[in-house]
């Protein structure tokens, strides 16, 4: 991928006594040419002297960032590079008050009020100094079916999905691997149609000692008889979280952990499978029997209330449990709760509406930093659950068929019996959970001194924060929030710009020793 002198692609537009002058990349795509039915991520823009086109995947789920303020338009696929370039960083408040209380930017907002990305099968035009965007989530109508054909239907448009994938793509394949149902789809359809992945790599954070994912994925590839790697050493906690806020464009408050993944991919290259949105399509998740009861009501600022409770809940100590929102931007609950129930109810002919919104916003708007960013390093990122026959099919099935959360295990079980006594993640025992030696301690530590030099006084006085135990958010969330504060706080080209050399900086330094389990294609 071409970068430029910020980081990244950008092209930047201005309208200047009636002419249009450009600076930067005129023409950008990710990835190869690849036909449009396969499943993927996807954004490029093209500017021919006088207008330009800019477009987004048919989901939206490549993150293409639009500047617009006065006589001026860029386009990026990195926030961070359109503020060095000289992009006003003034902030959303509402959007940032949301993000403080779900975790994730909806719509089309980001931290920047002058800074959007592009919706589902986004279009954007520019000529002469206005601009157009189109696009949008199409609202499906429920399907009259039955769980039979339901499973069925799932199993031959998965199947398809896979086929478009690996017809199109005959190079080698990287599979990360992990305990649920998503990944393990995938490898079994791969072997199924008499490919192997190149290999399967599961990370975690427990040393030598496997956690239930890794046991599940490594039960999976012995059965399976392909190669497995497993990342398990201990990493440098905030380093990792700074190099995750930085390529997630601000726009995100986990993946840390998945770090270990993404350097991976750094050493290994090629292409690689991820299994997003597999499990909102599929699988409702627990909160979805009440969301649904909810939005039969019309009662969507309720399901709002639902979503930014439960989301503290997850995130805070059990002595405080109100999340972040009091602590980042206080005062502002009723305007979120009034925004994300307005954008909810846009929703409400849907089968499932909760469904909806969370693909369309928080899968679309967070999870795709996973195939994005952690998996950058890859040459292309397949995303068979994106497929669009396979996505519109799961989109349009009625609540009544996915209502016991069992629905994707019996398209696994009922497809690949071989493989149906595996259990996941959950059923393989906890083992004692591992911390990292006095080397490691002693390098976080130099790692809160070095990052927090580099990032001002308010980070230098902020160095006792990142060690101790923080008292009202868990530490990974405390850390993801404060660090996401740090780099807002006082934005302009010169503190990007710095941000992005500080991130290149960490990405040489990273750990070189990743791989600390492994078995070859074969083994038994």
């Amino acid at each position: 991928m071409a970068k430029t002198d910020y980081g990244a692609p950008l092209l930047w537009l201005e309208m200047k006594d009636g002419i249009a002058t450009a600076t930067g990349q005129w023409s950008w795509r990710s990835g190869p040419d690849l036909p449009q039915e396969v499943g993927r991520l996807f954004a490029g823009w093209h500017w021919d002297g006088t207008a330009l086109r800019a477009e987004v995947d048919v989901h939206g789920f490549h993150s293409l960032f639009v500047y617009q303020k006065g006589s001026t338009l860029a386009v990026s696929p990195s926030l961070l590079a359109l503020v060095a370039a000289g992009a006003d960083a003034a902030q959303d408040p509402r959007a940032l008050a949301v993000f403080h209380r779900i975790g994730v930017f909806i719509n089309d907002d980001t931290p920047l009020r002058h800074v959007r990305t592009l919706p589902p099968n986004g279009q954007l035009t520019w000529r002469a100094g206005r601009a157009e965007i189109t696009g949008g989530a199409p609202i499906p109508k429920a399907q009259d079916i039955t769980r039979a054909a339901a499973v069925e239907g799932m199993t031959a448009l998965f199947r398809q999905a896979m086929a478009r994938i690996l017809a199109a793509w005959e190079a080698p394949l990287t599979l990360p691997l992990s305990g649920g149902r998503d990944s393990r789809h995938i490898l079994l359809e791969m072997l199924h149609q008499g490919r192997e992945p190149r290999a399967c790599v599961t990370f975690h954070h427990n040393g030598k000692a496997m956690n239930g994912e890794a046991l599940a994925a490594r039960a999976l590839a012995l059965r399976g008889g392909v190669a497995h790697d497993v990342l398990g050493y201990a990493r440098p906690r905030l380093a990792d979280a700074l190099r995750c806020t930085v390529m997630t464009s601000l726009c995100a408050d986990e993946h840390a952990q998945m770090m270990p993944l993404h350097d991976y991919m750094l050493e290994q290259g090629g292409a690689a499978f991820d299994g997003i949105a597999g499990d909102i399509l599929t699988n409702p998740d627990n909160d979805a029997e009440a969301f649904f009861r909810l939005a039969e009501k019309g009662d969507f600022t309720g399901i709002a209330r639902g979503l930014t409770e439960g989301h503290a809940r997850v995130i805070s100590t059990p002595e405080w449990e109100r999340g972040a929102g009091p602590i980042l931007s206080p005062g502002m609950d009723d305007e979120v709760h009034d925004y994300l129930g307005a954008t909810i109810a846009k929703y409400a002919d849907a089968p499932d509406p909760y469904q909806m919104f969370w693909m369309y916003h928080r899968t679309r708007r967070e999870i795709n930093f996973v195939p994005g960013a952690i998996l950058s390093p890859a040459e292309t990122v397949f995303c068979p659950y994106l497929d669009p026959d396979f996505a519109a099919f799961c989109l349009s099935l009625p609540y009544s068929v996915t209502r016991d959360q069992l629905l994707h295990d019996d398209v696994i079980a009922g497809a690949y019996p071989r493989f149906a006594d595996i259990p996941f993640a959950s059923g393989f025992p906890a083992p004692t959970a591992s911390r990292g030696g006095a080397r490691h301690k002693l390098r976080s530590v130099a790692d809160v001194l070095r990052i927090t030099a580099t990032m001002g006084p308010r980070a230098m006085a902020d160095r006792r924060a990142f060690l101790r135990v923080p008292p009202r958010l868990r530490r990974g969330p405390d850390t993801a929030l404060r660090l996401h504060t740090l780099c807002l706080d006082g934005l302009d080209a010169a503190r990007a710009r710095r941000l992005i050399s500080i991130t290149d900086r960490l990405t040489d330094a990273r750990p070189r020793r990743l791989i600390s389990d492994v078995i070859t294609k074969g083994a038994t």
